[in-house]
């Protein structure tokens, strides 16, 4: 019967040789070793993260990256596996061997107490719908920031470490309004940063760029965006946003708008970012339009572990809060 081990050493080099030409984000093949390698040596990473492997006879028969993470649903919060990056070699598919890797991992996290399971799929849901799981809805929008004369009269700083429990509090507090949400705490977050700065980090130099901003009232925060910029200062390309995730202590979001604001009018002359977010229905922040695209382009599913856990029936995406760059 083939092992479940944790992956490192020679395993784990072997694994980023077989996923690089799939998963590298034009990265070059040593920044995308240093990039997972990074991402693992985190606070974060050394206590919730490993990339775990089905082996027989020394071969990888599968491999994934293992997630220990909190969801709230329904309003009680679960311990949840979060599943990533599977992958069977090629040589190796269509013999079952994913199925049986995380088959594996769903007992596995159950025994240690997890009682939902989370992933996110860019192929056929129907391969993961066959282990039990089912679509949580997640819908993406594009952002128009209405002109503005200006910059907005308020305090918008860089985000600091000293900034991540009210941002993790501000998120907690407005997803506890939906039924389907991922639990924020601080050292989620400095993860989730530091992984897109390192990415950003290792790329070709100009490519990309992360923008972590707070709005700041008695000296804490209280909203904040995360920005991914793709194309700045590239002559002939727009430059284009991807809105990782936002915050407000405002029901309303009026402060994630004059965020936004405030960034658009750094290059008054320039032709406005193309702004794409996935976003809750009920967020109206006044100073954007938001405009639905539809579902989002991966597909989000869970399954529960428990026998007493059971997902939100009829959820739809106005049930969900979950942001772009907590996907993983």
């Amino acid at each position: 019967m083939p092992d479940l081990v944790v992956a490192d050493g020679r395993l784990h080099e072997a694994i980023l040789d077989q996923t690089f030409p799939l998963w590298h984000d034009e990265l070059s093949r040593a920044a995308y070793g240093r990039y997972n390698l990074a991402q693992l040596r985190t606070g974060w990473g050394q206590a919730h993260l490993r990339r775990v492997a089905l082996v027989e006879d020394g071969q990888i028969l599968a491999s994934a990256k293992h997630y220990r993470l909190t969801l709230r649903v329904d309003g009680t919060r679960h311990r949840t596996l979060g599943i990533g990056a599977v992958f069977t070699p090629e040589d190796r598919r269509r013999r079952g061997h994913a199925y049986a890797l995380i088959e594996r991992m769903l007992h596995d996290a159950s025994d240690r107490g997890a009682s939902v399971a989370l992933l996110f799929s860019e192929i056929d849901p129907a391969f993961y719908e066959k282990l039990g799981f089912r679509r949580i809805p997640v819908s993406e929008v594009e952002i128009t920031v209405r002109p503005f004369a200006g910059a907005p009269a308020m305090l918008v700083r860089s985000g600091e470490t000293a900034d991540l429990p009210f941002v993790a509090e501000t998120q907690n507090r407005r997803a506890a309004a939906y039924r389907f949400a991922l639990d924020y705490d601080a050292e989620w977050l400095h993860y989730s940063i530091s992984k897109k700065r390192m990415l950003a980090g290792l790329a070709s130099p100009g490519t990309r760029a992360i923008e972590f901003l707070v709005a700041e009232e008695g000296g804490r925060a209280v909203a904040w965006v995360l920005v991914h910029v793709v194309g700045r200062h590239r002559p002939g390309l727009r430059e284009s946003w991807s809105l990782e995730a936002c915050g407000d202590r405002d029901p309303t979001g009026a402060r994630i708008g004059a965020i936004l604001q405030t960034l658009v009018a750094r290059a008054p002359g320039d032709r406005p970012p193309l702004i794409r977010a996935w976003w809750p229905h009920d967020l109206a922040p006044p100073q954007l339009e938001i405009t639905p695209r539809g579902p989002a382009h991966i597909t989000m599913m869970a399954r529960p572990l428990a026998a007493d856990v059971s997902l939100p029936g009829q959820l739809d995406a106005g049930g969900v809060c979950y942001w772009h760059g907590d996907a993983f």
